[in-house]
């Protein structure tokens, strides 16, 4: 694009990061500039640079906040602060090479326009690459060659004996190939000469002894580690094979359409040159200033390249050709480069954003799933405690990173009036804030709001809709708040060794029906990680309830995970401080679909009878003279008004079965222990200590009892599982076992 930028030379560097130590600020490693003010390092730097002895430490640093120097390309230096996003710690190391090692750093303080991260290819054998220290100096340049790659190691030697050699402070580093423009992996470590077995120093070198030689993590690994803890979204886009740029421009359909596009609307040389030069101008390009044009092709290109100068285009094209610009935005939709906002309209959102009242900032992840029910939203992006803090870069930071989100986010699929488009989620999300703001900064996100729906196309009533709804949400929180629900499918694996393995989907309802979250598909993990995963989700729904009110865990279990201990699922929380056991911190409850589902329909109007009459129906107390499946068929059968059973002092596989008939034939509650085996006389002291307890502050009081066995657990030994099916809640969609199959 020589019109717009002068084209990089051949080998030219990229952006490189500088990491710097909090102890005297000097460079310890290197990092790679990614898309939207992130970088990306290794994790042992991360750990250098806070000035751990073990830099190998897997634990999650807590609040790391780094200070940082991004070089661009044009050598000026830019200070930053970064945060910790992403950590993948070191794995199992072999004593040579390992796996993991990465770290995703957010910049609080946005970069220049024009410092652009660079593109990314496959390592292959072969390549030839460079790399620079950390300190980013021109002449700590090393060029080396890759001698071997299998998609996980990357093994680089030098070319000669002569110039630098990859040593310490690389880490993290780009190894840039200049045939492919492109960065091909990071710099993980050098393999070094053997040392003195006593005093450690250098033995003499020896021809016999490895020279030059370091290894990397290539970008085929980078991409797979980070897809594993679903850190995708921090790339830009898929790989794609290395091509010559007219070729690649050819074959995309987004590039052909837009130029001719272009062709039409901007016919003049001369019209097209202001638009060009104005849009350049918005976001922080050079151009040529000698009176020229650019051409069609190069124009399509910097709106291909740059997710911000296609709308910034519409912004100076709508006033005087609406219909061109509706045309440039379907097609620029094509690409999955363009974004929703131009540079000002980014720039003034936030801005108006940083006046919302505290009050209301801190219940953004609630506006956010309230706005847009259908979208699955990372847990990661919501959680913090940051949305009103009074830092004012921190907070900016904050909202751009949701904003960039949720830029990609369609909204709803409501039908429009023909010939004009939908409102996209981040809109809608701006207008459920405004209608939760006071007069003032309501007012003005309803008029950005206005002018950017009128800029895309979208139809006055279409928007009017969505305010309407967004004022019916408002109103509805004034009522009295209702304890949100996390619902967890929980399901049960073993590995080869037999450990147990669990795969959780999760749902949010906060009254409007449960809603999805991203919950790492079907990632298997150990009961301390499923714990994490579950507090993670919670964790932002603390923000936007009153004090003394606490979500709901609610399990959603096959019935042979009736009994799986997750109420004693702990995580040792950062840098282990706090833990986190989930059955003592939250009400938590299983339900178990399937028994009702296997039942028929004999016993859901009965479920619907009983639940009813929760406050007033009723309990029978199972026991050993109750006798076995037959008995408590009997018994339910005769109470048909009993809301709620409690099965004590009974033999565990009689228990089990119990269990099971009392929820196949529609009693709501159920509460028992899992703990061992009771004696007749004396029973379960769980169940004696809780029995009596009004049924909707069972939940709570099973908690309370959880709690106590941490603090005294020869006083309150018990192990108490509370069974709650609630038939006006809505479940989510489950793909459960087939009735008709046997168990």
């Amino acid at each position: 694009m020589d019109w717009f930028r002068p084209a990089p030379a051949a080998g030219q560097r990229p952006a490189t990061v500088s990491v710097l130590s909090q102890a005297d600020h000097e460079a310890v490693g290197s990092g790679v500039l990614l898309p939207r003010d992130r970088l990306l390092t290794c994790a042992h730097v991360v750990n250098c640079a806070l000035g751990k002895e073990d830099t190998t430490c897997a634990e999650r640093p807590t609040a790391a906040t780094l200070k940082v120097l991004v070089h661009g390309p044009d050598g000026n230096a830019h200070a930053g602060t970064a945060r910790l996003a992403v950590w993948i710690p070191p794995g199992a190391t072999n004593g040579v090479e390992w796996d993991g090692d990465l770290a995703v750093l957010e910049l609080v303080e946005p970069l220049p326009r024009e410092v652009l991260p660079p593109r990314w290819r496959a390592m292959a054998e072969g390549q030839s690459v460079r790399a620079w220290h950390g300190s980013g100096l021109a002449a700590t340049i090393a060029t080396a060659r890759v001698t071997s790659c299998d998609g996980r190691i990357g093994y680089v030697d030098g070319t000669s004996m002569t110039g630098v050699a990859i040593d310490h402070g690389y880490s993290g580093g780009p190894l840039w190939s200049g045939e492919a423009d492109a960065v091909v992996g990071l710099v993980a470590a050098a393999l070094t000469p053997p040392h003195h077995p006593v005093n450690g120093a250098p033995l003499a070198y020896s021809p016999r002894h490895v020279a030059r030689r370091s290894w990397g993590i290539p970008w085929q690994r980078i991409r797979a580690e980070l897809a594993g803890v679903g850190a995708q979204h921090v790339l830009d886009e898929p790989e794609t094979e290395p091509e010559t740029e007219p070729a690649r421009r050819a074959a995309d359909p987004a590039h052909r359409a837009l130029a001719a596009l272009l062709g039409r609307a901007l016919a003049d040389p001369a019209r097209r040159a202001d638009c060009a030069r104005t849009v350049a101008g918005r976001c922080g390009h050079h151009h040529r200033a000698d009176g020229s044009a650019p051409s069609v092709d190069e124009f399509a290109r910097l709106l291909t390249t740059d997710g911000r100068a296609l709308p910034a285009l519409a912004e100076v094209l709508h006033p005087v050709d609406p219909r061109a610009v509706g045309e440039l935005l379907a097609v620029g939709r094509m690409s999955g480069v363009a974004r929703l906002l131009s540079p000002g309209e980014l720039d003034e959102l936030l801005a108006q954003l940083g006046t919302v009242p505290a009050v209301t900032a801190a219940r953004l992840p609630s506006v956010v799933r309230a706005a847009l029910p259908l979208a699955e939203l990372p847990g990661a992006l919501l959680a913090g405690a940051d949305w009103d803090s009074p830092d004012a870069t921190l907070r900016t930071a904050r909202l751009k990173a949701l904003v960039e989100y949720l830029e990609g986010l369609r909204g709803d699929s409501r039908p429009v009036p023909d010939g004009t488009s939908g409102v996209p989620g981040l809109l809608r999300v701006v207008v459920y804030v405004a209608a939760l703001c006071p007069p003032a900064p309501g007012d003005a996100l309803r008029r950005w709001s206005t002018a950017v729906a009128t800029r895309l196309g979208i139809h006055e009533a279409a928007l009017e809709e969505r305010r309407a709804d967004a004022h019916e949400w408002a109103q509805r929180q004034h009522a009295p708040a209702v304890a949100p629900r996390v619902l967890v499918r929980l399901t049960a694996h073993a590995d080869r060794d037999g450990a147990h393995l669990y795969r959780l989907r999760m749902w949010c309802d906060e009254g409007a029906g449960p809603r999805r979250v991203c919950d790492g598909g079907d990632r298997l993990r150990g009961a301390a990680q499923a714990a994490e995963d579950i507090l993670t989700v919670i964790e932002p729904l603390h923000r936007a309830l009153p004090v003394g009110t606490r979500p709901v865990i609610e399990l959603i279990v096959d019935r042979e995970a009736l009994e799986i201990p997750v109420d004693q699922w702990e995580w040792p929380g950062p840098a282990g401080l706090v833990p986190g056991m989930l059955g003592a911190e939250y009400p938590l409850v299983v339900n178990c679909p399937e028994l009702m589902q296997r039942a028929g329909e004999r016993f859901k109007a009965a479920l619907r009878h009983r639940q009813r009459l929760l406050d007033d129906g009723g309990a029978v107390h199972i026991d050993r003279s109750t006798g076995g499946k037959n008995g408590v068929y009997a018994l339910l059968m005769d109470q048909l008004d009993a809301a709620q059973a409690t099965v004590d002092g009974v033999p565990a596989d009689v228990r089990v079965e119990i269990v099971q008939v009392c929820l196949a034939m529609g009693v709501p509650v159920v509460l028992w222990d899992r703990g061992q085996d009771q004696d007749g006389e004396s029973g379960s002291h769980a169940v004696r200590a809780i029995a009596g307890t009004p049924t909707r502050r069972l939940p709570e009081t099973v908690r309370a009892y959880r709690a106590k066995t941490l603090g005294c657990p020869q006083t309150f030994p018990g192990r108490p599982v509370l069974a709650w099916s609630d038939a006006d809640h809505e479940l989510p969609r489950l793909e459960l076992a087939d009735p008709t199959e046997p168990s």
